[in-house]
């Protein structure tokens, strides 16, 4: 290979690089809680969901306990990836004011299925598209699952998680508490 051509390549790569890191930081930048509409997050708490017996509930009805609100579906890796680490802390947290919502933007046969199977100890409801738009106000930029919000008693917004959520980073959110 000539310097000519191996210099054209070096360049290529260097700019495919650039570009690559531009759009990852862009992705990581997006899901920051800057911007968000105050207003709209509580808003949104005020969105009516099913739950598994078919009566409709928000996630503003668990006002008054810490809320860890996460969005997912049985379809989603990820997604079930996670659930038995929150099924474990909500055993473990149930005396510490901290309740786990799941939020599945699936059908809903499917989802009563997967519940029992697994044993979900926390409330479970379900959403459609309107769950996505939902997770979108509270700050999921991309609309990908699964997503994670945290909640004081009070509704405000402590923090977000896209992807599959550290166990870490949920011990830190219920330490803060006392």
């Amino acid at each position: 290979m000539n310097k000519e051509v191996l210099t054209v390549w070096v360049r290529r790569l260097l700019i495919a690089c650039v570009v690559i890191g531009s759009v990852v930081t862009g992705i990581l930048m997006s899901n920051t809680r800057t911007g968000l509409d105050v207003s709209a997050v509580k808003g949104a708490q005020n969105a009516q969901f099913q739950d598994l017996a078919g009566n409709w509930q928000q996630i503003s009805h668990w006002d008054g306990s810490y809320r860890i609100v996460n969005f997912w579906a049985t379809w989603c890796p990820p997604c079930l990836e996670e659930i038995p680490l929150f099924v474990r802390l909500q055993g473990e947290y149930k005396d510490r004011n901290v309740t786990f919502i799941g939020i599945a933007v699936d059908d809903a046969d499917r989802v009563r299925e997967f519940v029992r199977d697994n044993e979900i100890n926390y409330p479970i409801l379900i959403g459609s598209g309107d769950a996505l738009r939902i997770s979108e106000i509270l700050g999921n930029k991309r609309s990908g699952l699964p997503f994670t919000v945290f909640l004081t008693p009070s509704g405000d917004l402590v923090d977000m998680h896209s992807g599959i959520v550290p166990e870490s980073k949920v011990r830190q959110f219920v330490d803060k508490i006392r």
